[in-house]
């Protein structure tokens, strides 16, 4: 409550009785019991005089007998007085040339109206004055100053009150109920019933059960169709109101007849116009407002109007409802719902005059007027001027100045008042009030959280007024508002809390009203309901508000982000550095310093302020923009700190995904809580990715690591790193990995082969590392620098290199020359690695588990047969001199070295079946790699090949070899001619198809035994078939065959040379030729044998002859 007036009496012990009174201007009228007529002229108050009242005027005979009723028509220049019954017009200005209206003898109401009505589309000032005599109604209307005509229509009832609503609607009551009369149409309506429990049913019933206009009533003049529509609205008093519709009539409101039959008709009824063409319909001390059409005004005022006494006189200002008893006093009771735990609200003092908010409907102040009880209330001048009426007294209500009363409203954390009283103030201007409409919505959100514990509202409020969220923020307790925080925002303050921030003690507070009021004392009763639950229980649910409240602002901020806005337009509180030093402590809890997005303003021009410049309203309101990055990183911060607080599972959906919390803050306020996990996430979305694995290795290497205790958390981490942070995953894959191959672990031994691993270990395997960082089909992953993984890979164990560079080639299809090197190296380093050797390479290599040599170096194998990226010269020099001879011959056959590559094979593997295999796999790439395997098996072994056939021959150790082991060279010798002719029998029997023949023939031994094998591959020569075409005389074919089961090989050269002369015609000179040139190389391999053969009776030297021969056998062949 607050001193809306100070109330003044003006006049005092008058000689008369004042029956009536009126205002205008400056002008007051006094009507008195002996019909005199006393009239004041009023001088307004200013800073610099009081008021004052002098009379200037007295009509004595002004009316035969006691002025009943004054009233003004103020457009129409016409003075109304009720004296005795009767209605007599005066001319306003010289209260001269009385008009009697005789057809209102028996009067006892009158009411007025003015108006702008469009008439014919012609706005026309219309003017209309009602009154009721007896069982009529007579209306007379004015249009622009000007008479227009006059209407009567019947009333069926005793009238007790009238008012007009609006120009063509009248609204009476009577004892027992509220109607409406439709003008000009004459057509009566039913209202609502005329009694308390009615009353207050209809106000805080559904808006469904208020009834439009038009629901007719008989009686009235609605003529057939009011009378067949009054003959069905007689429902039964169980009846039920309607539940929905707007319409339906006056039978809605048969249901409302509860308690009529009770209605006292010595109970005055009051219908009072309000601003805003309305009207306060009240019986005992309950009143509704209804429109300007006769409807419930619901949405302004939601409740009842509850008046601590039976008003018998009701007037308003434009943020007032003033009421007046003319009982000396009344004692209101304390309701029940007033009523908290044991405590009950202080009994109200008596009081005759009460003043209300118009909007609010709450007791503002409670008046007791002691010199006599007041018996009329009246306003002028539009209701800015309030005078209340005694027999004897005439007061008036001086309004105190708004800028005081707003103050006082704000000091008692009242803004629903606050806002009431500045929104229908007519003492501001319009340019002000929507500025200070905002100032104090933005204090009573404030209010309404800390102060009632409504959280949902109070952030709802500021949202509406598009506060930045530090506003809401600056609320909370300093462990979450930080910098922001309010000095009353502590830790050891709770939401719900009320300060008596006025100044002024209880004792000079004015008294409280009921339980419907927002006084201080109610407020404190409702405080100690709301301290009843726990400090920590209120802080939860404010912070869950906060919570929701940001987050929802959050994704606003992400949608203005996304749609590239860099700016969002707030409206931001500014400080005043020239407010009055009184008003620090009142404004603290409104301020929260000059911190961002506040600002202090200095210097500012008088005109930017609002002439009504209040104390704790001395800040502005400005749009600013404010970067969406700066309030993200606000918003987000104050939710990682309410989520720490409230709801710890929601950490993780907040940093792991896009964010702006500010990293110094929220790293302080992980590290405290030991949120690791979450600590990883903010450092990862910030980019900051060598802290977060400094921070999984010391987690992970600490016993009380938690989560993140062993090489698994910082593995998992390395796989969410882009592929620009290379360098940074090889500098901290170290450690899981060599960690790794040092880690004894019960029952788990390393295998590096098994790149399996279940997801709650937390110590995996070399082999599963790589596999999930290097080895992986992520796109990252596939961006590494291959080589640069498979050159760190193989410096700490070359089976990860193997693992990692055959992923590469199956996944990938990657056929990098490099990295097939690198394949070949591994390999190698594997293999010498096992066996013993020191690396081929510089870097240092871990040596692996033990490894069956056999299966490496068969895989080496595979590899340098199957791969042809690789370089062979950068192969062979990592390959050792004296070891790895196959890898050697294999590397060698890709340089097209086949012959070094045999002589490899044959004497220093001492496999003859590996230079076969060798034969067959490269006959490709070389033709005559058979013949010249057949030439290294029939010579003598190389000078650059250490001869380990021939060592193991001596020992024994050859499978194949005849005779056991060779003492002696020569031994050794004749075993190894022994085994090599026998292998070139098979070689040749096995080939023949790849061998040419006369090759073959060319390279045999002529003392070597001609076996089967040899037939193999000599048969397509001597089966051609120009040589079987002829009989040979000396021998044939048949004979020749049977002959090669003991022949050698010169026998059987020289055989198929005689063989091709005599069946061969005269020879050319040329093939003759040719013979004779192959002679000599033929000569070196025959031995001397006797042939004679008869052709034409000549004989030639046997060695001659021999050589010739067999030189034209390897001629005729090529030649046929």
């Amino acid at each position: 409550m607050h001193n809306a007036f100070d109330i003044r009496a003006v006049l005092r012990q008058l000689p008369v009785r004042i029956e009536s009174a009126a205002a205008y201007s400056d002008r007051l009228l006094l009507g008195t019991s002996t019909g005199a007529l006393l009239m004041y002229r009023v001088v307004e108050p200013t800073k610099d005089r009081p008021l004052s009242i002098s009379l200037t005027e007295t009509k004595k005979a002004f009316a035969r007998k006691a002025i009943e009723h004054l009233d003004v028509v103020k457009e129409a220049g016409v003075l109304v007085c009720l004296a005795d019954g009767l209605v007599t017009l005066y001319d306003l200005h010289s209260f001269s040339s009385a008009t009697p209206l005789t057809n209102t003898k028996g009067a006892n109401l009158v009411a007025v109206h003015t108006a702008v009505d469009h008439i014919d589309n012609i706005p026309t000032l219309v003017s209309k004055l009602a009154v009721h005599a007896k069982r009529k109604l007579v209306v007379l209307e004015w249009r622009d100053a000007e008479f227009y005509k006059s209407h009567e229509y019947s009333a069926a009832d005793k009238i007790t009150a009238m008012q007009f609503a609006s120009a063509n609607l009248l609204v009476l009551s009577t004892a027992r109920e509220f109607l409406t009369l439709q003008l000009p149409q004459g057509q009566w309506d039913d209202l609502f019933p005329a009694d308390t429990a009615s009353m207050r049913t209809i106000a805080v019933g559904s808006l469904a059960a208020i009834p439009a206009i038009g629901g007719t009533r008989g009686g009235g003049g609605g003529g057939p169709e009011s009378a067949a529509a009054a003959a069905s609205t007689s429902p039964s008093l169980s009846q039920a109101p309607a539940s929905s519709g707007a319409g339906g009539g006056g039978s809605m409101w048969g249901s409302w007849g509860l308690g009529l039959s009770s209605t006292s008709t010595e109970v005055k009824t009051i219908i009072a116009r309000m601003p805003g063409e309305k009207l306060l319909l009240c019986h005992e001390d309950i009143g509704v407002f209804i429109n300007s059409a006769g409807k419930l005004c619901r949405q302004e005022h939601a409740e009842p109007t509850q008046f601590t006494f039976v008003p018998t006189g009701i007037t308003h200002t434009s943020s007032y409802v003033i009421a007046i008893s003319s009982e000396h006093g009344s004692e209101p009771p304390a309701p029940a719902s007033a009523l908290v735990g044991d405590n009950r609200l202080p009994q109200q003092p008596k009081s005759n005059v009460e003043v209300r908010n118009m909007g609010t409907q709450a007791l503002v102040q409670a008046l007791y007027l002691s010199d006599e009880a007041p018996t009329h209330v009246f306003s002028g001048s539009g209701g800015k001027q309030v005078w209340a009426v005694g027999l004897h007294t005439v007061w008036r209500l001086l309004p105190v100045p708004i800028q005081q009363q707003v103050e006082d409203v704000l000091g008692a954390g009242q803004y629903d008042e606050a806002l009431s009283l500045v929104t229908r103030s007519d003492s501001i201007l319009e340019s002000e009030k929507e500025d200070l409409t905002i100032k104090i919505r933005w204090l009573r959100a404030r209010w309404l959280f800390r102060e009632q514990a409504k959280y949902e509202e109070a952030l709802s409020e500021l949202t509406d007024l598009g506060a930045t969220p530090t506003e809401a923020i600056a609320l909370c307790p300093e462990r979450i508002a930080g910098e922001l925080a309010e000095e009353s925002s502590d830790a050891e303050d709770e939401p719900g809390t009320c300060a008596n921030t006025s100044g002024k003690g209880d004792d000079q507070q004015q008294p409280n009203s009921d339980s419907g009021d927002t006084g201080n004392t109610l407020v404190k009763h409702v405080n100690r309901s709301l301290k009843a639950k726990p400090k920590q229980v209120m802080w939860k649910e404010a912070l869950f508000a906060v919570m929701r409240y940001l987050t929802e602002h959050r994704q606003w901020l992400q949608r203005a982000a996304a749609d590239g806005k860099r700016e969002l337009k707030y409206v931001v509180r500014v400080l005043e550095e020239d407010m009055d030093g009184s008003g620090s402590e009142d404004t603290s809890e409104h301020a929260s310093g000059n911190r961002m997005p506040y600002r202090r303003t200095s210097n500012r021009d008088d005109d930017s302020l609002p002439h009504v410049r209040l104390k704790r309203l001395a800040f502005s309101l400005e749009d600013m923009d404010i970067p969406v990055a700066a309030m993200a990183q606000v918003v987000d911060t104050t939710l990682l700190k309410i989520y720490l607080e409230c709801s710890p599972g929601l950490l993780g959906p907040l940093l792991r995904v896009k964010n702006h919390c500010d990293v110094e803050q929220s790293e302080g306020l992980l590290m405290e809580h030991r949120r690791f996990t979450e600590l990883v996430d903010l450092y990862h979305g910030k980019g900051l990715y060598r802290k977060a694995l400094q921070l999984l290795h010391t987690q992970g290497m600490s016993v009380d690591g938690g989560a993140l205790r062993g090489t698994y958390p910082t593995v998992r981490y390395l796989l969410r790193l882009p592929a620009d942070q290379f360098e940074l995953v090889l500098e901290y894959i170290r450690w899981p990995l060599q960690h790794r191959a040092t880690l004894e672990k019960p029952n788990n031994p390393d295998d590096d082969g098994d790149s399996s691993f279940a997801d709650d270990d937390p110590w995996p395997s070399r082999s599963s590392i790589v596999a999930m960082v290097f080895a992986d089909d992520r796109p990252a992953a596939e961006e590494f620098p291959r080589f640069r993984v498979a050159s760190f890979l193989r410096a700490i164990s070359p089976t990860l290199a193997i693992q990692y560079l055959t992923f590469v080639f199956e996944t990938w299809g990657d056929q990098t020359g490099i990295l097939h090197d690198d394949m070949v190296a591994a390999h190698l380093d594997m293999v010498v690695n096992v066996q013993g050797h020191s690396p081929t390479s510089t870097t240092s290599v871990a040596i692996d588990a033990d490894y069956p040599v056999d299966g490496l170096r068969q895989q080496l194998q595979r590899f340098l047969r199957s791969s042809t990226r690789y370089s062979p010269e950068k192969a062979l020099a990592r390959l050792p001199d004296d070891d790895l001879l196959l890898e050697r011959a294999l590397v060698l056959s890709r340089l097209g070295r086949h012959e070094h590559a045999l002589n490899l094979l044959v004497f220093g593997v001492a496999s003859l079946t590996l230079a076969e295999q060798y034969c067959v796999d490269n006959v490709g790439a070389c033709a005559g790699v058979f013949v010249l395997l057949l030439k290294i098996l029939l010579g003598a072994p190389p000078i650059d090949v250490e001869d380990h056939e021939a060592a193991l021959l001596r020992s024994g150790g050859l499978f194949g070899a005849e005779g056991g082991s060779c003492a002696t060279a020569a031994q050794v010798e004749s075993a190894r001619q022994a085994m090599h002719r026998q292998f070139v029998g098979y070689f040749l029997s096995a080939h023949h198809q790849s061998i040419p023949a006369f090759e073959a023939l060319r390279l045999l031994p002529a003392d070597m035994d001609f076996t089967a094998d040899l037939f193999d591959q000599a048969q397509p020569a001597i089966s051609h078939p120009l040589i079987l075409s002829y009989r040979l005389p000396q021998l044939t074919p048949s004979a020749l065959i049977s002959t090669m089961q003991t022949a050698t090989v010169a026998t059987f050269a020289l055989a198929v040379a005689g063989a091709a002369f005599a069946a061969a015609p005269e020879p050319t000179h040329a093939v003759k030729g040719k013979a004779m040139n192959n002679a000599g190389a033929a000569e070196a391999r025959t031995q001397t044998v006797t042939v004679t053969v008869n052709r034409n009776g000549a004989t030639a030297n046997q060695v001659s002859f021999a050589a010739a021969a067999l030189a034209g056998a390897i001629a005729f062949a090529s030649y046929i």
